[in-house]
């Protein structure tokens, strides 16, 4: 029998994973690169914890591995609970997921000749090819759940463009055991299970329905609104046409069927219940808030507009495919599609729930990867809008195009994330965007934009010297420990100060518009980390008052030993000034940062 086109598109989608995941092979990667890293390392604490170490109250190997594979900058994954115990930042619902794939790896370790610590590569390849193979069930829910409602052709278009042409395909390849390859996948089981429950209610349905709530919500304690779904399925408020329900009668539905929408809340409490459960055996208190006050909601000021479009991680900004499944949901509203409203209804309150993070960008991640999950439902809407285009062909060629477009920007993306190093995944600013934007080579220079907006294009003119200094009265190089750049002394700015000298020089009215702060530097040990990072400060001042300031950390422009002439070219406010100050701010590195010859210029 031959393949139907969804099929195809399945495997294509199974193969394009398969391909992702070599294309960059974590599990047989070191350090931060590695499956089990950063949060992943902090999810799946518990199994090694339990299964190995005997030891989930005091985590005592904790610090052994980390020296050992330095799998993150540092051991967040725990915190010290006022019980004396080690409490988990994170909840233990990705452990349990990851437990099948955890026990093959520890029933082989050993025997393959590896140590039995949960970190080697036993255990590294266990969990990120098992995942995969939660990407894969994911994704074959998620077909069988569009051909409940759309063609075979606009399901097979949807499925290949949620994976060429959006985010999801990162959290199934490269970053594939992190929670939103796992959530996408909870989803797409619960529409299946959903639509199975409605059809035909039974206890088998209402148990997996009940399950998956419970382990989503164990997962991410706010994917507790993944309840909705099941609840409203079909659901109209407003409006009905001959497939949707109305309140009252899904109320009904419910009183009639009380037995079973209780069997499905014990199940989902009796699971979530786990990490309760965890909390009070470690640390004596049912409820411990695990982030320690490091995060909180801001409800009343939800980040709508920097979550959506801002160019640090603009939803829409860094997955534009995504475009149409909100052009599609808006159809499906206005033809009264039984599905619009519980896809409406969950989307405003996840978004909200996602948005009101006050760390809204959500760390180091490609787009926003806490809204991932909700594409299983978005699907949907995605696929009602294909199969609109699809009905016309004068729509199709200009969608094909757009699509196209937008599928080669999610691959490019992708490589300069992982491989290209051009993206920033946490810090990415509107000028630096358009800098790289498109580009395969990368110009390291071109980072100083992550620090400031403003460049100076053109050819210099009227260049004033109005500060140099070659620092060879300067003695602070001790400090240091390395040889000058030039002469006897350079500037040393080291952390054994926070804030390393106010060189400044007095500025009068010129008709010059711009001025540039320019030295030599070299950087003794690379530093990575971006809030670690020395920074060279401009100040404009007007007395003691600071009229505008802008800063650049040289050491993103800079290798590990390398020397390096660089600038920072910025516009003189338009006020009264008396002086243009240099400050040198450490951070938090242990890595010196040397200078020689600074000087200040204005220009126009």
């Amino acid at each position: 029998m031959p393949l139907s086109i969804s099929k195809i598109s399945l495997l294509v989608s199974y193969l394009i994973i398969i391909l992702g995941l070599c294309y960059k092979p974590k599990w047989k990667m070191e350090h931060t690169h590695a499956t089990i890293s950063y949060d992943v390392s902090g999810y799946y604490i518990y199994l090694p914890a339990i299964f190995i170490y005997g030891d989930l109250q005091k985590v005592g190997f904790k610090e052994n591995i980390h020296q050992k594979y330095r799998n993150s900058s540092h051991t967040y994954q725990t915190f010290t609970h006022s019980s004396g115990n080690e409490i988990a930042q994170y909840s233990c619902g990705l452990a349990l997921q990851y437990l099948p794939f955890f026990l093959i790896a520890d029933f082989l370790a050993s025997p393959l000749g590896y140590e039995r610590d949960g970190y080697s590569l036993p255990y590294q390849t266990a969990i990120h090819w098992g995942s995969a193979l939660i990407a894969f069930l994911g994704l074959f829910y998620l077909r069988k759940n569009l051909l409940a409602f759309f063609s075979e052709k606009a399901t097979s278009i949807t499925l290949l463009l949620l994976i060429v042409g959006t985010n999801y395909l990162n959290y199934v390849t490269m970053d594939v055991a992190m929670t939103h390859n796992y959530l996408f996948t909870l989803y797409s089981l619960l529409i299946w299970n959903t639509i199975q429950f409605y059809e035909k209610p039974n206890l088998k349905r209402a148990t997996f329905i009940g399950l998956i709530v419970g382990l989503a919500a164990l997962t991410r304690p706010s994917e507790i609104m993944i309840a909705l779904i099941p609840l409203f399925w079909s659901v109209s408020v407003f409006r009905k046409n001959e497939n949707s329900i109305l309140l009252s009668q899904r109320f009904k539905f419910i009183t009639d069927k009380i037995h079973l929408y209780s069997i499905a809340v014990v199940v989902c409490v009796g699971l979530g219940s786990l990490q309760l459960i965890y909390w009070k055996i470690i640390g004596g208190e049912w409820i411990i808030n695990s982030y320690q006050d490091n995060f909180q909601f801001d409800w009343f000021h939800p980040h709508y507009k920097n979550g959506l479009f801002s160019f640090r991680k603009g939803w829409l900004i860094y997955t534009p495919m995504m475009i149409f499944p909100i052009l599609g949901l808006c159809m499906m509203l206005w033809k009264k599609h039984p599905l619009a409203e519980v896809i409406s209804l969950y989307l405003v309150l996840f978004s909200y729930l996602t948005f009101a993070w006050s760390i809204w960008w959500y760390g180091g991640s490609l787009g926003q990867r806490a809204l991932v999950q909700s594409y299983a439902l978005l699907a949907f809407p995605f696929c009602y809008f294909i199969e609109y285009i699809l009905k016309n062909k004068k729509r199709l060629i200009p969608f094909v195009i757009i699509a196209m477009l937008f599928s080669y920007y999610n691959i490019w993306l992708h490589h300069q994330a992982h491989y290209g190093g051009m993206l920033d995944p946490e810090n990415m600013t509107q000028k630096y965007y358009w800098k790289i934007l498109g580009k395969w080579k990368k110009n390291r220079d071109d980072q100083i934009y992550l620090d400031t907006d403003e460049e100076f294009k053109g050819i210099r003119k009227n260049i004033k010297e109005i500060y140099y200094n070659d620092f060879e009265k300067d003695s602070t190089i001790q400090q240091c420990e390395v040889v000058p750049i030039e002469g006897g002394f350079s500037y040393c700015i080291s952390n054994q100060t926070e804030l390393n000298g106010f060189y400044s020089t007095p500025i009068s009215s010129s008709k010059n518009k711009w001025v540039r702060i320019s030295g030599t530097f070299r950087q003794k040990g690379k530093e990575w980390t971006v809030w670690k990072m020395p920074q060279l400060i401009l100040r404009f001042k007007k007395g003691n008052e600071v009229v505008k300031f802008k800063l650049f950390r040289p050491t993103r422009m800079m290798n590990d030993n390398e020397t390096r002439e660089l600038f920072i070219d910025s516009k003189i406010p338009e006020k009264e000034l008396t002086e243009i100050e240099v400050v040198f701010w450490s951070g938090e590195t242990p890595h010196p940062v040397i200078l020689d010859n600074l000087k200040i210029e204005t220009f126009e």
